[in-house]
């Protein structure tokens, strides 16, 4: 098979699932669960990245593997496939540049002052 003929393959196979999550009754109840995933892990990585100041310095993989690990420490949770739990990895690690704005938006916290005894 010609990369032309597996290039259309693959194509018409992903064409065809995302018009099944976009149509189909049953597409929507699957997309809007994966989404529902999506928003609880994101609040959560958010919650972190705003309050460890490590999280600031972070580069876009290391972003995404810690992602990895909540949204696998959530899944085990819920009980939520392999499959599914890429999908989340993948939609969050794409807020990585939102999450660096929002981050460099929020006022500095003054570092804590040790009171001597």
């Amino acid at each position: 098979m010609g990369q032309f003929n597996k290039g259309l393959f693959f194509g018409s196979l992903f064409g065809a699932g995302l018009t099944w999550l976009a149509v189909t009754k049953k597409g929507k109840e699957v997309r809007g669960q994966l989404l529902d995933h999506a928003a609880v892990v994101y609040e959560e990585v958010k919650e972190k990245v705003l309050s460890q100041e490590e999280w600031q310095k972070i580069s876009q993989t290391e972003f995404v593997k810690r992602v990895e690990e909540i949204v696998a420490r959530y899944g085990g949770a819920k009980k939520i496939s392999t499959d599914v739990q890429r999908v989340i990895v993948k939609v969050i690690g794409s807020q990585y540049k939102t999450l660096r704005k929002i981050v460099q938006t929020q006022p500095q916290k003054p570092a804590k002052k040790i009171k001597k005894k």
